[in-house]
């Protein structure tokens, strides 16, 4: 495995592990913990996770741009700070409203140190595909799969020791990236492209209207898949959790089974992946599908099992899916600009993350009930369906376009 993972690339994945660990303490319980524990109704609960959401996006952008004309360092380590503090601060004041301002401490932190960790899998992988994205997907994942059995346990003895948990992983996280962090090459060719590039005093180089134009529908292929994704972690939790009789212990496995899956399912995905690395958008058709796939399963589902179904088949779109999209858009970025296309590819997901939960819970309680949520599902993924298709269009005719310019340029010459 050391033969296609370069160290620095390690140190980047053994810190996403401790990073995501600590915050899937948080992140499973926090619809069902401010509705039964605050309690807050949907709505309000919906409308504060869509301002956590809000804050992320914004810090998913300020660190992906600190992380291009600075240093990848710097970012990480004010994302770092944020971390700590507000989870030292979530394990003494977790009541209504202390909880509501460090949940929101912890988003700013979230999207800081995210957008630099993707940015910083990609620039530290000699050739920025698929591989480094994947390895780092997996290590958000080994987090998924720890996190929740963890807290499930501590949730036991009440919430204040889930939050002590997730500070002590925060803890973990910092001495982690202190001591080892520094140790990247922050300033070889790759990981410094940008700041080398003011330093001469270049001008910056831009997009062409084609490439932008492909990356926004990028961005709003990764939007159309997330805003459902997402009801699995917000609106479909109270509906296991208040109609179908799942507890939250069970519903925190569920995500425990996603993580494991992920990590354990690479030892199957990574030939077939290989097999077909360069046809990402074969890859994102089957995630979609399987989205579909997964939102049929628990929309017909009655019985815990059937909710264990959906979650195998919406772990797999995962699988499938989301690797493609940072490597795509790694692709698109121009030299020196991607910690901030990292750091947008992430803003998509906090975005879903702000809209999902708040959108699905106007819709149940307004347009239907949870039928009505379900069908929305569909229609979002079926236009993620159209988008990402016109999404490559637009890009093998920026490539093709690039190509001949090229050669028209050697013949001049």
């Amino acid at each position: 495995m050391t033969k296609w993972l370069p160290k620095d690339l390690w140190i980047v994945i053994i810190g996403m592990v401790l990073l995501y660990t600590g915050l899937s303490f948080i992140w499973p319980f926090n619809m069902i913990y401010m509705t039964q524990e605050l309690g807050m109704s949907t709505t309000d609960a919906s409308l504060v996770l869509l301002i956590n959401s809000g804050v992320g996006i914004v810090s998913s952008i300020i660190g992906g741009i600190i992380f291009d004309r600075f240093s990848g360092f710097i970012s990480l380590t004010i994302g770092t700070i944020i971390l700590v503090l507000s989870t030292a601060s979530l394990c003494f004041f977790h009541g209504f409203p202390f909880f509501i301002w460090n949940l929101w401490a912890v988003g700013i932190a979230m999207g800081m140190v995210f957008s630099g960790l993707y940015a910083a899998a990609g620039l530290t992988h000699p050739t920025g595909g698929r591989t480094g994205f994947n390895a780092i997907y997996v290590a958000q994942n080994i987090g998924v799969a720890v996190g929740p059995l963890l807290a499930g346990l501590l949730a036991k003895q009440g919430m204040s020791h889930v939050y002590i948990g997730s500070f002590v992983f925060a803890i973990a996280f910092a001495g982690y990236f202190f001591f080892f962090f520094h140790k990247i090459d922050w300033k070889s060719e790759r990981v410094s492209a940008e700041t080398k590039h003011r330093k001469k005093g270049a001008k910056r180089e831009f997009p062409t209207k084609l490439a932008l134009c492909s990356f926004i529908l990028l961005l709003l292929t990764y939007l159309l898949c997330q805003l459902p994704h997402v009801q699995w972690q917000s609106n479909l939790s109270t509906y296991m959790t208040e109609i179908k009789g799942v507890t939250s212990s069970e519903y925190g496995n569920l995500w425990s089974l996603n993580g494991a899956l992920i990590v354990l399912g690479q030892l199957v995905l990574i030939p077939v992946v290989n097999r077909f690395k360069k046809y990402l958008l074969v890859q994102i058709y089957i995630g979609i599908f399987l989205f579909i796939l997964s939102f049929v399963v628990a929309m017909n589902a009655s019985v815990y099992s059937g909710f264990v179904l959906g979650m195998i088949f919406l772990t797999l779109g995962e699988m499938f899916a989301w690797p493609a999209i940072p490597t795509i858009a790694y692709q698109l970025a121009p030299k020196g600009a991607a910690g901030l296309y990292q750091g947008l590819v992430n803003g998509m997901a906090t975005a879903a993350r702000m809209l999902a939960p708040f959108i699905g819970a106007i819709v149940v309680q307004n347009l239907g009930g949870i039928k009505a949520l379900f069908i929305g599902a569909f229609i979002l993924l079926g236009c993620a369906l159209i988008s990402i298709t016109l999404q490559q269009i637009l890009q093998k005719k920026d490539q093709q376009e690039k190509a001949a310019l090229k050669i028209s340029v050697n013949q001049g010459e």
